[in-house]
């Protein structure tokens, strides 16, 4: 080859050095497009099917209660000596009129482990409509220091997620949803709501929101505090909870024995910015004041 050549071939390596792995480059492109949607595919996929599993596991439990209602009673030992049968009295009619006869038992009670609230429970700025039902057979529906109850039910008092001068009622939710509960956290005019596998997504995405309006990231940490915004941690709560029987197979929770200092420690803890609205502002004003 000429020299000339040559030296055009180098200069026209040093200007486009690309250019010999352009080939290449469009197939991984390609590649990695198709990686890409199978893999998105793929996601739909096995979100479909969790869906179908977690409402297959639900129709199974419903149908088994159902089941279950209609089971018989336990066999009764036969006993081997005749007795009598009395003969029913007849009742004496008044005024020629025969009193209906009464309406006979169930055989088998149905047992419904739904803690009931005859009216709400208020506790600072936390207010119970609804304990709900203990789930005990999974351990997602509870921790080491609290009880996720499905049905729970209960509001918070916190600062607007667009206004933090303005006070805001939020409604914490505790939901069934197959063998993991979803928790919700939704305001009282339903513009904000957020879902999530756990208290502290839910309360951490809340927060986040908050620190947006401060125009800081991590001014007001979340510190996990999502069972406590729920008011799942207060003592009144816990202490209803572990009254329920099912509380006792919650393997792993470690009951709450009610003490002065124990109250004293939440009654602290509640005042912490990230989900009190005076101790929010109380942090924002000594903040205001150092700066």
């Amino acid at each position: 080859m000429d020299p000339v050549d040559n030296r055009n071939v180098w200069i026209n390596n040093i200007i486009n050095p690309t250019s010999r792995y352009d080939t290449k480059c469009k197939k991984l492109k390609k590649v990695i497009k198709d990686m890409v949607f199978e893999n998105a595919a793929i996601c739909d996929e096995i979100s479909r099917n969790q869906e179908k599993l977690i409402m297959a596991r639900e129709e199974l439990k419903f149908l088994t209660k159902k089941l279950n209602g209609y089971e018989p009673p336990p066999d009764v030992p036969i006993n081997t000596t005749t007795v009598k049968k009395a003969t029913p009295r007849k009742k004496a009619t008044t005024n020629g009129v025969t009193p209906k006869p009464r309406r006979p038992a169930a055989k088998r009670k149905k047992v419904n482990n739904i803690i009931e609230v005859q009216e709400p429970i208020t506790s600072g700025n936390v207010t119970i409509y609804n304990f709900g039902e203990i789930v005990y057979d999974t351990p997602f529906y509870y921790s080491d220091c609290a009880i996720y109850p499905a049905g729970f039910y209960a509001t918070r008092t916190y600062a607007h997620f667009r206004n933090i001068f303005t006070k805001c009622t939020y409604h914490c939710k505790v939901i069934k949803a197959g063998s993991s509960p979803r928790f919700e956290i939704m305001d009282n005019d339903k513009h904000f709501k957020v879902t999530g596998l756990s208290t502290d997504e839910c309360h951490s995405h809340l927060i986040s929101l908050i620190n947006k309006l401060l125009g800081a990231e991590d001014l007001i940490p979340a510190n996990r505090n999502g069972d406590r915004f729920f008011g799942l941690t207060l003592p009144p709560v816990r202490m209803k909870l572990q009254e329920a029987p099912e509380s006792k197979f919650c393997t792993g929770y470690i009951p709450l024995e009610f003490q002065s200092d124990c109250r004293e420690a939440e009654l602290k803890a509640e005042s912490d910015p990230a989900v009190s609205f005076e101790g929010l502002h109380n942090t924002l004003n000594r903040f205001r004041s150092r700066h």
